[in-house]
């Protein structure tokens, strides 16, 4: 905070003393919690700080735009059609409250240039150059996720209770930004996901219908926070290989597994708050606070801009035309805020060669080209049924937060 500023004091003063309201109404819920909240303030008084401004400021965004939606007709968007709420619907209104998500996650290496074709094909050939997406590393962070709790923050869906959800992403940071003439300049970082999985189907049709992501069902072995994390696997729809007479199977598509503990004597890192988590990943990945941006080799401070707490995402949401299936009806890239509530404590669990070592196992099908899109195929023969890949760096989180309301950044124009 900077204290010369007196609106932004002013504002900041505010922003927590909501939050404090906030958690004291949480309190009164649960007043088992008072010991740990006593507890952070005597030993994180900074800290507690800054996480009631956050979450009072974030309080202020939502009523903001609940205010904004629900009594002043809301903004550019009135002009659409009300949406059709069914009791059966799937497709459950943004934005969403996220509890409980204990993120097991795993860096893989691929190859920048077939990272570059996914960004091509997904991001940049839609929108014909208007807005460009460029991977900003080679690396591929594989989670495993299991989330206590995912509800609506706004009536209607509020009122009919929260989902469980399991998951498991592929998550591969882009740099994005415009070409002017010759240079291209950068502009932000966004996360894209081109491999999704979930358990269920509200969360599926939530997630691709409001969203864009293209979210598929599968079953998952995710361990609990009490419990090693030896094995983690997905099974999933695929189809070995494409024919007219091929049939769709049940079958396991990846798994993670501990190939060793490691030495038992050299003491496992673990993280009490976002930002020591974050600055650590970000060295260990990276060896510096930096990135460089592919092709000019212009430095971007990572660390900064993953210390706001925000993690933007970007998707491509489309709609098969009813009248040509070649088309798409409607398709825009929608880019979507996670904003981290409650940050509750994280772990390494090893780094090349430090701690327990993980491998990942792809088995390779025709429906499912996640080796071949990624680049993740050093060692791998073609025709194999499967590959293996060496984990650089595994860890745990474990958080809150809410996935907010998107901002369509480039779409395609609409048929007359």
């Amino acid at each position: 905070m900077n204290t010369n500023n007196p609106l932004q004091t002013m504002q900041t003063s505010f922003h927590t003393a909501l939050g404090a309201v906030s958690e004291f109404t949480a309190l009164l819920q649960e007043p088992q919690k008072l010991t740990n909240y006593l507890t952070q303030i005597q030993q994180k008084p900074e800290q507690l700080f800054q996480d009631l401004a956050v979450k009072g400021k974030n309080m202020e965004q939502d009523m903001s735009s609940f205010f904004k939606n629900y009594f002043c007709g809301g903004d550019h968007k009135s002009a659409y059609p009300k949406y059709i709420e069914r009791a059966d619907g799937q497709a459950f209104n943004q934005p969403y409250e996220i509890k409980g998500t204990k993120m097991y996650a795993f860096a893989v290496e691929g190859s920048m240039a077939k990272l570059q074709e996914v960004c091509d094909k997904y991001l940049n050939d839609p929108n014909n150059g208007e807005i460009e997406y460029r991977p900003a590393m080679n690396y591929l962070i594989l989670t495993f996720n299991k989330i206590d709790s995912l509800t609506s923050i706004y009536p209607p869906d509020y009122d009919k209770g929260t989902v469980h959800e399991e998951e498991a992403i592929f998550w591969m940071l882009t740099v994005v930004g415009k070409r002017v003439g010759p240079l291209f300049i950068a502009e932000r970082l966004a996360w894209f996901m081109p491999y999704l999985y979930v358990n269920n189907s509200p969360i599926l049709i939530s997630g691709r219908e409001v969203y864009g992501f293209f979210k598929q069902l599968g079953t998952f072995q995710i361990p609990d926070l009490n419990q090693e994390p030896d094995l983690l696997t997905v099974d999933t729809l695929v189809f070995k290989e494409f024919s007219p007479t091929s049939q769709s199977i049940d079958a396991r598509l990846l798994e993670v597994q501990r190939i060793s503990t490691g030495d038992k004597h050299q003491a496992i890192k673990t993280w009490d708050t976002f930002e020591e988590a974050v600055r650590a990943i970000a060295n260990l990945l990276f060896n510096n606070d930096e990135i460089a941006i592919p092709g000019l080799q212009l430095p971007f401070n990572l660390l900064e801009y993953l210390l706001n707490r925000v993690v933007p995402l970007v998707t491509l949401k489309q709609i098969r035309d009813v009248e040509n299936s070649k088309k798409a009806c409607y398709q825009a890239l929608i880019e979507s805020p996670m904003q981290l509530q409650t940050f509750y404590g994280g772990k390494l669990f090893g780094f090349n060669g430090f701690g327990a070592q993980f491998q990942l196992k792809i088995n390779n099908f025709a429906s499912q080209p996640i080796v071949q899109d990624l680049g993740l195929d050093k060692g791998y023969s073609a025709g194999s049924e499967s590959v293996n890949i060496p984990v650089q760096l595994g860890f745990v989180l474990h958080f809150d937060f809410t996935l907010k309301d998107g901002q369509t950044v480039w779409q395609a124009p609409q048929k007359n």
